[in-house]
C-alpha cells in the first residue's frame, strides 16, 4: 500500500463553496519512507482571495496564481492519485480538505472523487499523551518540541501531518498500517458525493438533529437551567441563552499585550451549528473577539463576517448572508477554523476551558414577592434583533 498525505488551502469559502489555490502532498510506504517527495500543486482559484487568507495564510505572492491552470486541468491527476485502490489518503482535520475537494468538483461540474481517508487530528486526540493541542502547529510542537516552518503552505502541512503520525506510530511501537488499524474509528470515505465518517459526526451536524424537538422533549419545552448548563447548550428561551445575551451586553476588552487587534472594525457572528451547542466556549470566544478589537452579534444582519461550522444547509445565518451578498453587500464567509487561527486558539483547547463564572449576571431571586411577568428573554440561538429574520 501507498499512503498519500495531503493538505489544501483555499482562496475563500464564499457561498459555502471552497475555491482551492493549492494542494500539497507527499506519498510514503508503510515504514514512512518517502516514495514521492512533497509537492505543492498551485491552482488558479478563479475567484478573489479573502482578506484574512491574503493577510495571514499566503505562502506565495497572490500574483502568481493568475498564471496557474484552474482546478479542472488537475482533475484527472487528482482522481488518479486519490482513487488509486492501493493508496490510503491521510490528512489533518481532513474533513475540511475532503469538503474542499468536493466543493471544487461540484463548482466545475466534475464527478466527485471516491476514496477512503484517515484523520490524524482525530487519531491525535485519542492518544494518552500530548493530546491537548488542536491545530497542526501545536501538534508538531507537542510531539517534536519545535515550531513548524512555512505554516499554511500545503506541502509543508502535508509533511508535518506525516511527521505527527510517524511520532504517534513510534510511541505505539508500530508502523503506518499498524497505527491506522489501532484506530479504525478515525477513518472515513467518500462515495457518490456522500461523505461518511467512522467517528461521531461533526458536533454541529449530530446535535442539530437531536435537539430539533427530539426524543423526550416536547415542542416548546426548554431544559432546566442545571440540565442546560450540563449540556452546554443555549436553545431558544433557555437560561443559558439569557445569560449569553447579558454577557454580550456587559463584555469589555481586556488589556492587550503585544497583539494587534486583527478584528478591529469587524462585527462577527458564528454558525448556529456551533453557537447553540458550545455555550461555555462561546463565552470565551466572545471575550477573545472583543479583545481582538471586534464585536460579536446574534443578529446576522448586523454582522460583516460569518464563521461557519458543520453543515450550513439548514443554518439561517448562512442563508441570510447569502441573501445579503446577492443584494450587493461586501461580506465574508469563512470557516470557524479561520477565527480560531486569528485568536490563536482551537476547538479542543476551548472545550477544556473551565466554566466561566457568570454569578454577577444572575438575577437575584425575590423571596418576598412573586416575580413580575416579563417578556421572554432575548434568544441567543435564533435571530433576535430589530430587523426581523
Amino acid at each position: 500500500m501507498k499512503y498519500l498525505f495531503f493538505d489544501i488551502e483555499c482562496a475563500n469559502c464564499y457561498n459555502n463553496c471552497a475555491k482551492i489555490f493549492s494542494l500539497g502532498y507527499l506519498i510514503t510506504d508503510e515504514k514512512f519512507n518517502i516514495l514521492h517527495e512533497k509537492e505543492d500543486v498551485l491552482i488558479d482559484p478563479r475567484d478573489r482571495f479573502d482578506w484574512y487568507v491574503a493577510k495571514k495564510m499566503m505562502a506565495y505572492p497572490r500574483e502568481i496564481f493568475k498564471d496557474q491552470p484552474p482546478f479542472p486541468d488537475f482533475y484527472d491527476r487528482f482522481k488518479e492519485m486519490f482513487e488509486d485502490p492501493e493508496t490510503v489518503v491521510i490528512g489533518y482535520a481532513v474533513t475540511n480538505d475532503v469538503h474542499f475537494l468536493h466543493d471544487d468538483c461540484k463548482r466545475y461540474k466534475l464527478a466527485p472523487l471516491t476514496y477512503k481517508f484517515f484523520d490524524v487530528q482525530q487519531l491525535y486526540a485519542r492518544q494518552p499523551v500530548n493530546n491537548t493541542a488542536k491545530n497542526l502547529e501545536d501538534s508538531v510542537l507537542s510531539w517534536y518540541g519545535e515550531e513548524p516552518e512555512n505554516m499554511h503552505r500545503s506541502d509543508e502541512d502535508a509533511y508535518n501531518t506525516m511527521r505527527i503520525l510517524k511520532a504517534i506510530a513510534a510511541f505505539h511501537n508500530t508502523d503506518l498500517p499498524g497505527i491506522l488499524e489501532m484506530f479504525p474509528d478515525c477513518a472515513g470515505e467518500t462515495h457518490d458525493g456522500e461523505i461518511n465518517y467512522a467517528w461521531k459526526k461533526p458536533e454541529g451536524e449530530a446535535k442539530k438533529k437531536r435537539h430539533r424537538g427530539g426524543k423526550g422533549k416536547k415542542k416548546g419545552q426548554t431544559a432546566a437551567p442545571a440540565e442546560d448548563a450540563a449540556n452546554n447548550t443555549m436553545e431558544q428561551g433557555s437560561h443559558n441563552a439569557e445569560l449569553f445575551v447579558r454577557f454580550l451586553e456587559n463584555v469589555k476588552p481586556r488589556k492587550r499585550i503585544r497583539k494587534p487587534p486583527l478584528l478591529s472594525g469587524h462585527t462577527v457572528t458564528i454558525s448556529l451549528n456551533y453557537q447553540r451547542y458550545h455555550f461555555n466556549e462561546m463565552l470565551y470566544l466572545v471575550q477573545m473577539i472583543v479583545d481582538a478589537g471586534g464585536h460579536y452579534t446574534v443578529c446576522t444582519r448586523e454582522a460583516d463576517t460569518l464563521y461557519t461550522y458543520g453543515d450550513e444547509e439548514n443554518d439561517i445565518r448562512y442563508a441570510i448572508f447569502n441573501e445579503r451578498i446577492a443584494a450587493g453587500e461586501d461580506l465574508d464567509i469563512l470557516p470557524l477554523k479561520a477565527l480560531f487561527d486569528i485568536l490563536e486558539t482551537g476547538e479542543v483547547r476551548l472545550s477544556r476551558k473551565p466554566p466561566k463564572d457568570l454569578s454577577a449576571l444572575e438575577e437575584p431571586e425575590n423571596e418576598e414577592n412573586e416575580p413580575e411577568e416579563t417578556q421572554d428573554a432575548p434568544d441567543a440561538s435564533e435571530e433576535h434583533c430589530e430587523v426581523p429574520v
